[in-house]
């Protein structure tokens, strides 16, 4: 059985840096250059990274963003914070119940904020912009990717950047939702949208268990709003199942698998040969067509 990704909703902890050492053949240990990242409570070493990496503080960014949120009248907002792994990375998310955007097939979608930091130098401090569909709360991502990003963590990094991110990051939201305008536009059979989530499979975008529940969903869809057969219904299956049943324990996995269908569908819907590969039925094994 596959091991859970570690994540918790703790967040509040301070992180400092120590130098990192080396032990040379002589027994010795000696300064390398480098600097661990690790938590005052646990001692756990979150990170290794240069001197020149300067640390964040979770509650600092999300006081911050939370704080220029208040400066824009952005007071409308849910907050959820997962922590993923030791503590190397935190999301903190924001749904905006007010700011609201009607899209060409008459779905309501939301907007959706995460402030993003980690202490392992993979992320940056950054907002990263996202949507939430208001009749089934599926978690939804955009194509724009770490909205507003203006810094990377250095020695004198200052969140002060947040006002200007938060600026960029609501300009992004404003023009986010023709992506899914145009998936709307395009229509699948429903054995082609099967075709589809296994050329996916085939390409390692889902698993095969993904597959298995997303096709459930478009098989039979639960909301009424789905019952067209187009791209944009196919991308609310998996989110549908994402959201529901995969982001609670494995919320990093859920994004990246969002925004990797995301990507690849919107592509199909600009490019006719994209499309026409992905309709394709996935070829079977040899073995699989000599037991036929």
């Amino acid at each position: 059985m596959a091991q859970l990704a570690e994540q918790s909703n703790n967040y509040n902890f301070t992180v400092e840096a120590a130098h990192s050492w080396m032990q040379l053949p002589d027994g010795t240990f000696k300064k390398d250059g480098f600097t661990v990242n690790r938590r005052t409570d646990t001692m756990e070493v979150l990170g290794k990274v240069t001197d020149r990496y300067g640390i964040i503080q979770n509650a600092d960014l999300i006081s911050s963003a939370e704080d220029a949120f208040k400066q824009k009248g952005l007071t409308d907002y849910t907050r959820n914070v997962v922590v993923t792994g030791k503590g190397q990375k935190m999301y903190a998310v924001y749904d905006f119940k007010n700011h609201v955007k009607k899209l060409k097939v008459g779905d309501e979608v939301g907007m959706r904020l995460t402030v993003q930091n980690s202490f392992d130098g993979v992320l940056r401090g950054s907002f990263s912009l996202g949507m939430k569909r208001l009749i089934c709360a599926n978690g939804m991502t955009t194509l724009e990717r770490e909205v507003g990003m203006t810094k990377k963590h250095s020695s004198g990094i200052s969140t002060k950047f947040i006002a200007d991110a938060l600026e960029k990051a609501i300009l992004a939201w404003n023009s986010s939702t023709q992506v899914f305008d145009r998936l709307s536009d395009v229509t699948v059979t429903q054995e082609q949208g099967r075709n589809i989530l296994s050329q996916f499979e085939e390409q390692n975008i889902l698993s095969g268990k993904l597959r298995e529940n997303v096709e459930l969903i478009w098989n039979a869809p639960t909301h009424r709003e789905d019952a067209g057969r187009n791209l944009f219904n196919l991308y609310n299956a998996v989110t549908q199942h994402l959201t529901h049943n995969v982001a609670s324990e494995r919320f990093e996995l859920s994004n990246r698998v969002s925004d990797n269908v995301l990507s690849l569908l919107d592509k199909a819907s600009r490019q006719t040969n994209v499309f026409d590969r992905l309709v394709q039925p996935v070829a079977l094994p040899l073995e699989a067509v000599a037991l036929n």
